[in-house]
């Protein structure tokens, strides 16, 4: 299968794909550089996100800023750290937790070893797949279902009614797009975007094809300076830490935002490099500028063995429509 836009025998195993590597690119030998899908822009902005153009996660950086910023495709999610900490690009973006598949586990890591990053935005995407195929393709030529795992994962109920259709693992879900498009083949087909049906000039050929038409995918932003938000504002505050191995040592890291009412929305354990420690992702929802959150930081901090926030940023908005600001600010 030299044609074949990624052997499925090279793939990582399927954990290790579904632990974060969402829409990376295998870039093939001698293959020429990915192009952002916006070049005409008038602002410096530029954003780094795992992936080429056409992903979900370009559906999410165009969420958060619309045509003011430069999608700036990376290979890994190491490297969108790495080029937002170097100030190579001004913000970084990652997917943090899917409704589907729960939290992304590389973006929890990542977040811990680059320090000199903060969390200054979120957006919701939602997930809408379709079927993609060359022009004049059809459902029932298609033998083949390319696209990411945790994409894949989410197409079961279409492949059980479709027995004859094989899914098979690729990269990310654009780059599944543009690899149907290179090789022309009519049996061949993709679950990805209208993105990227619209870049790689692909058909739809069913739609809908995801189990969930609620599913979404939450990410988040990273600069190297925090974000100013107005006093008042519904925001969420993240933090990371460690707590003493003892008996209550974890509640008595979270017992302040319970004594303060605040609700704690989102909750992660992720081993360190020491054997069996963990460190803990907390995230909780206040008003900014609300004194009693910063005493009940103030209070998770000192009940922890080691602590740091990791940023203080608006609230996205559930609901929000097409033409209205996903983010409060």
């Amino acid at each position: 299968m030299e044609d074949s836009p990624i052997d499925p025998g090279n793939l990582p195993p399927p954990g290790e794909l579904l632990d974060g590597e969402l829409d990376m690119v295998a870039s093939a030998q001698g293959e020429t550089e990915l192009a952002p899908l916006m070049l005409a822009t008038t602002s410096p902005l530029r954003v780094a996100f795992q992936g080429e153009a056409g992903a979900f996660s370009e559906e999410a950086i165009v969420q958060l800023w619309g045509a003011e910023a430069e999608p700036v495709p990376m290979r890994t999610f190491a490297d969108v750290m790495d080029a937002a900490e170097t100030g190579s690009v001004e913000y970084g973006l990652l997917p943090i937790e899917s409704t589907l598949m729960g939290g992304v586990d590389s973006a929890y890591d990542l977040l811990a070893m680059h320090e000199r990053l903060l969390i200054t935005a979120e957006t919701v995407v939602a997930i809408r797949l379709c079927m993609l195929g060359i022009p004049g393709a059809t459902l029932a030529d298609i033998t083949q279902l390319h696209s990411h795992p945790l994409m894949l994962a989410q197409c079961a109920h279409f492949l059980e009614r479709y027995k004859h259709i094989t899914p098979v693992p690729s990269w990310d879900t654009a780059g599944a797009a543009r690899a149907v498009m290179q090789t022309g083949d009519p049996t061949r087909a993709a679950a990805g975007s209208m993105r990227a049906a619209d870049r790689f000039g692909l058909e739809m050929l069913a739609e809908g094809i995801e189990d969930r038409a609620d599913t979404q995918m939450r990410f988040l932003a990273v600069a190297r300076d925090a974000v100013q938000v107005p006093v008042g504002s519904p925001v969420r505050s993240t933090a990371l830490c460690t707590v003493r191995d003892v008996a209550g040592g974890l509640i008595a890291a979270l017992q302040p935002l319970a004594k303060g009412g605040f609700n704690v929305s989102h909750f992660v354990a992720r081993p360190t490099r020491e054997p069996w420690r963990y460190m803990y992702y907390i995230e909780f929802e206040h008003d900014a500028g609300d004194p009693e959150a910063g005493h009940a930081l103030e209070a998770v901090r000192k009940a922890s063995l080691t602590y740091r926030l990791l940023g203080t940023f608006p609230r996205w908005t559930s609901g929000a429509g097409p033409d209205e600001d996903p983010l409060i600010s």
